[in-house]
């Protein structure tokens, strides 16, 4: 099931009416079909991978940047969170309907989002350090909260997640020379 066609958002339910599960399996399935490098890695290169994907966007958050910058970045955090979800077989919908009517500001999400990229940087490290820690649930954690973070600032950016989503991800399947075919 493609993005596009799962069902969008209920105006006055927000972030709660939205079918997650199916959000999930679509990214999953966009995953599987346009990113195989990743998706064919082991499961701590791809957390590692998506801890610099989490960097990136903190640092853009950072560097002064316009509106669109801000919209696109929200919109890439809730994908990679999602995909990452979906590495560590974590149900997001457990999670949203809890801050479904929050709202959270810039300097929040900014603030949030680079903490928590740090922290699942130190846990992916201690992966590699083979070091006595549970990484798995720390890693987890962060995601929850990244989630949490982006859910509550596209909340209040008043954006429909799965559209934004949805339009995000077209321009990626377009790159492929597969597009239309997968």
């Amino acid at each position: 099931m493609a993005l596009a066609i799962v069902g969008a958002m209920i105006p006055d339910g927000g972030l709660a009416k939205v079918d997650w599960p199916s959000v999930q399996f679509a990214q999953f399935e966009h995953d599987e079909k346009y990113h195989r490098e990743i998706s064919r890695l082991s499961v701590q290169d791809r957390l590692r991978h998506m801890a610099l994907h989490f960097a990136k966007y903190a640092g853009r958050l950072h560097d002064e940047p316009s509106n669109e910058v801000i919209k696109r970045t929200a919109v890439d955090t809730l994908i990679i969170a999602i995909s990452c979800a979906n590495i560590l077989n974590r149900d997001i919908s457990t999670i949203t309907p809890s801050v479904a009517n929050g709202c959270v500001g810039l300097e929040q999400f900014s603030r949030t989002l680079s903490v928590a990229a740090g922290e699942m940087a130190g846990a992916c490290e201690r992966i590699d350090h083979l070091e006595d820690f549970p990484f798995r649930a720390a890693i987890g954690e962060q995601v929850d909260v990244i989630l949490v973070a982006a859910f509550g600032f596209i909340a209040s950016l008043q954006l429909n997640p799965v559209g934004e989503m949805a339009s995000r991800l077209s321009g990626i399947k377009a790159k492929s020379i597969f597009h239309g075919r997968l």
